[in-house]
């Protein structure tokens, strides 16, 4: 695509990273074209079908997606396995099922190690709303307990994501994040924040770093609301919150989580957004 705009670094603290969450269309090496011509270095791998779905990965396929990383220059930065609401839990009441979801993300653990990742995202879970938070968020911190042993082993901080209530009842803001930190007490689990769920929660950039200081490791960045869009396509002030983070001294990974269904049959252009808007706030050449 000659005249393509490209992403170009310029000196700046952050490290910034692209997710393949709205190239579920494509094969995944169409991605990493896509990472590669738009000018990324780094990305933030989504285990999800069809492109790194956790049943369906085996040492064959975990080589294959080194190796065509590799040949692309790019950096397996951070990995997401698939959780939200389905098909994961580490918080759920039902034994066998917390057992399969920490099975499941101890084998994503390893995988995150092989590939060479920094961090992997983890989501604290739910509980049922007819039942006490406590015992909930009991099952949660045994979980990541068990989890955070398995994530020194293989040198890979997990990052918890707070989520919407209607998503998850247990980790929602920066505060319940520093607390679930706390009572795990791992150098090995820490926090992330997804800039959709930090203003659907009102909270503010700030309040982040306050209440989680150099324990926030990840960031979605990402526009809206209502769905995780291409910068400018939203009407969160984006660059306001680029300045806010850059001020609390954040040197971590800004990625890119695109979702929304409107970029499916144009996953480009939504790239092709991020970089005019990266340009046009000093942080592209």
């Amino acid at each position: 695509m000659n005249g393509q705009a490209r992403y170009i670094p310029v000196e700046s603290p952050f490290r910034l990273a692209v997710m393949n969450c709205h190239y579920i269309k494509f094969p995944l090496t169409c991605f990493l074209d896509a990472a590669k011509r738009f000018g990324f270095r780094e990305i933030e791998l989504f285990g999800a079908m069809p492109h790194f779905f956790l049943d369906d990965v085996d040492g064959l396929l975990v080589e294959q997606v080194i190796c065509e990383c590799q040949k692309r220059g790019l950096k397996l930065s951070s990995f997401c396995p698939a959780q939200g609401a389905y098909p994961m839990n580490i918080a759920i009441d039902e034994e066998p099922i917390r057992r399969r979801t920490v099975r499941m993300l101890k084998k994503a653990l390893r995988i995150a190690g092989k590939m060479g990742c920094e961090t992997m995202l983890v989501s604290p879970g739910f509980g049922y709303h007819n039942q006490s938070r406590e015992i909930s968020w009991a099952h949660s911190r045994r979980s990541l307990e068990e989890l955070a042993d398995t994530a020194q082993e293989n040198n890979v901080v997990i990052t918890i994501e707070p989520l919407t209530p209607t998503t998850a009842n247990l980790v929602n803001t920066s505060r319940e994040a520093a607390q679930m930190i706390r009572e795990v007490n791992s150098p090995f689990l820490k926090s992330m924040m997804d800039i959709g769920v930090m203003n659907y929660m009102d909270e503010s950039v700030d309040e982040y770093f306050q209440n989680l200081g150099s324990d926030l490791r990840h960031i979605h960045f990402t526009d809206g609301p209502g769905a995780h869009v291409a910068l400018g396509d939203g009407s969160f002030p984006m660059a306001r919150y680029l300045e806010e983070i850059r001020r609390n001294g954040y040197t971590g990974i800004l990625s890119f989580e695109i979702n929304d269904k409107r970029y499916l049959l144009n996953p480009d252009e939504a790239l092709r957004k991020n970089v005019a808007w990266l340009k046009d706030n000093g942080l592209s050449g």
